[in-house]
């Protein structure tokens, strides 16, 4: 076969089929070869078995042709699903991507498949619609947070200050309150140190009382004999009210025994600071030795105690001895008087050792109560130090003063005084039905005057009956008040 034949052979011809002639190349030789020569299936003259079953494709691909007309569709993607059954019938129109070209590698008529809808291309900025979109976070600025801090800021200003000026009025007007109150007198405590409970501040804190007790003072003034050498000096404080009896509370008397309450007070505080422990041992000296009350005395020197022992003896039998060991070792009579400045006792001092039969040590009922009424608030010592101090006074043996006037179920944590020229007593009283005041009671005297240690006793008993007794009712008040308008 020459050359020019083979090119006419390979170039398509003008029949309908050279669509496919230059796509597939075995369609193209049997076609080629069907014009030039019959086929051994073809003796009748019929049209050859090729072109009958490229019938279906020719309608399809005409059908394309039209679709491709339309406006474009989503691409989809066939799902080619193998068939042995084959169809005569044409199938209906499948959406072809126009941008891609059919390719057929085989002479079988195309089956029909189930169209396949690819998911869409994401792109960004756009979300899928079978995935739930994420709400975006919110940025915040700087400045926003820091306008929320201002006003923030402010308001936690002005809630400070109407606090501070709520406690400001409040402190004006009870001073405004105290300035016009004739009846009202000042104790001066101090305060506790927050770091140190041994320590005070280092200015007293002042107490307010609320109103005499005119009645009750009558009573009491009233008991002092007439044409007698009696001085009294009389403090009481109702701590449950702040009701008080004063008479001349503020003027020196002979402090006698009643002057180792600040001494027994300055000891618990050393021991608070750590400068003497209660298990120390101290040595009785002849220097020490004193006449009067007291069994120490009685001892030969070189005699040891404790430091409790000694504290305790001081007050329950009011033992000289133990005194003078203890002001010796606490640093003296001028570091003891400069204790009792700081504490706001301001006409308690320390002159002479004990006994001081000459009564040159001294004392006031207001400063006796003063240093009570700080022990009784936790001032001066410790809790622990205060409750030991009250139960030593509770074991004093001399009864015969204020714990005379005193009814059954009272409690008293006291200390006596007597001297030729002075007779005293100091305690807290605690009462069967919950009352609670402080006393102190000192009166100077002639030399051996014995109405002095009775009046003390009146004097208890009168306040004992004024706080316990009941008050009276509406028809009692009413049938008194009836028995005087028949007396008149």
């Amino acid at each position: 076969m020459s050359r020019r034949q083979r090119r006419q052979r390979r170039k398509p011809s003008s029949s309908p089929f050279r669509l496919f002639n230059g796509l597939m190349k075995p369609f193209g030789r049997k076609s080629s070869r069907s014009q030039n020569s019959p086929t051994p299936f073809s003796g009748n003259g019929s049209p050859p078995r090729t072109a009958e079953s490229l019938e279906p494709l020719v309608s399809q691909l005409r059908q394309q042709q039209q679709t491709r007309l339309r406006p474009p569709q989503p691409p989809k993607t066939p799902t080619r699903r193998r068939s042995r059954t084959r169809r005569s019938t044409p199938l209906p129109p499948i959406p072809v991507d126009p941008r891609q070209t059919p390719s057929f590698t085989s002479s079988e008529p195309v089956r029909q498949t189930r169209p396949f809808t690819p998911p869409a291309p994401t792109s960004p900025g756009v979300s899928r619609p079978n995935r739930v979109s994420r709400k975006p976070r919110r940025r915040f600025s700087p400045m926003i947070y820091l306008v929320r801090l201002l006003i923030l800021g402010v308001g936690i200003a002005v809630l400070s200050g109407t606090v501070l000026w709520i406690l400001s009025s409040l402190g004006s007007l009870g001073e405004s309150t105290a300035a016009t109150s004739s009846e009202s007198i000042t104790l001066e405590t101090a305060t506790e140190s927050s770091q140190n409970p041994g320590r005070i501040e280092g200015f007293p804190l002042a107490v307010q009382l609320s109103q005499r007790l005119r009645g009750l003072q009558q009573k009491i003034e009233a008991l002092t004999p007439e044409n007698s050498d009696l001085r009294p000096g009389v403090l009481l404080v109702d701590l449950d009210t702040g009701g008080f009896v004063d008479i001349e509370s503020e003027e020196p008397f002979p402090a006698a025994s009643t002057i180792k309450v600040p001494i027994l007070v300055a000891f618990f505080q050393a021991v608070d600071n750590g400068q003497i422990s209660l298990n120390e041992v101290l040595t009785m000296e002849d220097r020490h030795m004193a006449g009067g009350s007291g069994d120490m005395q009685y001892q030969p020197s070189g005699s040891e105690y404790t430091a409790l022992e000694t504290a305790t003896k001081m007050i329950v039998i009011s033992d000289n001895t133990a005194t003078n060991m203890l002001i010796e070792r606490l640093g003296g009579a001028e570091v003891l008087n400069q204790k009792f400045l700081d504490w706001g006792l301001k006409n308690s001092v320390i002159r002479d050792l004990l006994p001081d039969l000459r009564g040159t040590n001294k004392t006031t009922p207001k400063d006796l109560v003063n240093l009570l009424s700080q022990l009784n608030q936790g001032g001066l010592v410790s809790m622990k130090s205060r409750d030991r101090i009250f139960r030593i006074m509770e074991q004093t043996e001399n009864d015969s003063l204020i714990p005379s006037g005193l009814g059954r179920g009272a409690v008293i944590a006291h200390k006596t005084g007597n001297l030729k020229s002075v007779s005293g007593d100091v305690g807290v009283i605690d009462l069967a039905n919950g009352k609670r005041y402080l006393l102190a009671v000192l009166i100077e005297r002639s030399e051996g005057n014995s109405q002095a240690e009775t009046l003390i006793q009146n004097i208890s008993r009168t306040i004992y009956d004024e706080f316990t007794r009941i008050p009276k009712t509406e028809e009692e008040l009413t049938e008194d008040s009836e028995d005087s308008e028949d007396e008149e």
